[in-house]
């Protein structure tokens, strides 16, 4: 834990350079805006939000992004050390302008700097939205890696992890790789990450998850079966934009709820895929089921839903060969026990379609 005196000498060290202060008040991302309040004379005002409870303007202040966290410890010296107190961090390099590399790094190198400075001994919630930039010739993953290393130390209990990138030509860019250390934590109970990549040697281990949201990933069956194995605990498994495993049994008591959101091939991975993709879902103690958007050239096989109760199939494709009769039908007879079905307008469209089709051929049969 930092002493008061090493705090000391790094808020002061703000003003060596005569920049940094001018820098975190100059790029805020909020605009100055004029507050009436309605005073005739400055000694009217009062500062209502210093005189409320210790703990909740640290909890105020753990609802900012860490850099505007930090930011206020330059308003008043009772506001020197507020923010060393916050249990949420929240990284957003974003709000930023990423188009300036500098910009980037003075984020890096500030938050590098600020978080030692935390004193709360657990994070309750970290959310890191960082932009890769691919033209700076410099590589964000170590950063990354320390950052989330500092939570999983920090036992932090919810974490949302988004990688984004400034560009939309990624074919021949490694995505980031989640690091050993944390697939193995033990604290993690809610997870949401987004263009990541799992190693193939990496064994995912969150003992205490209990929702789990994987979004803009190739997932191989290995780790499917390691989350439902090592995750007892896990109630609500989430998958949008996915590819790549072909058995998804989640035996589990406890996970009541999964949701399968777009089945994209990976990108520059779609010709390394031939013919339709299938995967099989078996799922007894499931009771809320959605299989939303698109599924071009995907069978998808629903096994063993005998608990469900609340089931939405809100899928599409644009290739009307790509969905069959057969596997329509296999669908709807697969969720039939469910006591409430919702059924998007094109699948309603295209089973009518083959009902129509089947009867046209019945009457040139008879013929």
């Amino acid at each position: 834990m930092s002493t008061r005196s090493e705090k000391d000498q790094f808020l002061s060290s703000l003003g060596d350079d005569g920049n940094s202060e001018s820098w975190l008040v100059g790029n805020s991302p909020q605009k100055n805006v004029k507050i009436e309040t309605g005073c005739n004379d400055e000694t009217d005002l009062v500062d209502r939000i210093s005189h409320l409870p210790h703990a909740l303007i640290v909890q105020i202040l753990s609802r900012l992004s860490i850099i505007d966290a930090f930011r206020t410890s330059i308003l008043s010296k009772d506001w020197r050390y507020f923010w060393t107190a916050i249990d949420n961090l929240v990284y957003d390099n974003e709000e930023f302008n990423c188009s300036d590399s500098s910009m980037v790094h003075k984020f890096i190198s500030l938050t590098d700097n600020v978080l030692p400075l935390l004193s709360s001994s657990s994070i309750k919630k970290c959310s890191l939205n960082f932009v890769f930039r691919h033209n700076d010739e410099v590589s964000y993953f170590p950063v990354i890696d320390k950052w989330l290393e500092f939570a999983v130390n920090k036992k932090v209990e919810g974490l949302s992890l988004k990688i984004s990138y400034d560009t939309d030509d990624i074919e021949n860019d490694q995505p980031y790789s989640l690091p050993k250390v944390f697939c193995s934590s033990s604290s993690i109970q809610k997870l949401k990450c987004q263009n990541c990549r799992i190693l193939d040697d990496c064994v995912l281990n969150w003992t205490s998850l209990k929702i789990l949201t994987l979004e803009d990933l190739l997932i191989q069956d290995k780790h499917i079966s390691q989350i439902m194995s090592n995750s007892p605990q896990l109630e609500s498994f989430s998958l949008y934009k996915f590819c790549g495993f072909n058995y998804l049994h989640m035996t589990s008591p406890n996970c009541k709820k999964l949701k399968l959101i777009d089945h994209y091939h990976p990108t520059g991975d779609w010709f390394s895929f031939e013919g339709d993709c299938c995967f099989e879902v078996v799922a007894p103690y499931v009771e809320h089921l959605t299989i939303f958007g698109d599924f071009d050239y995907t069978i998808i096989e629903l096994k063993d839903l005998s608990s469900l109760d609340h089931a939405k199939l809100d899928l599409c494709s644009d290739e009307f060969d790509s969905l069959d009769e057969g596997i329509l039908i296999d669908l709807l007879v697969s969720v039939g026990c469910a006591n409430e079905l919702i059924l998007s307008s094109w699948f309603i469209k295209v089973s009518y379609q083959f009902q129509m089709s089947l009867v046209f051929n019945f009457y040139v049969n008879c013929e």
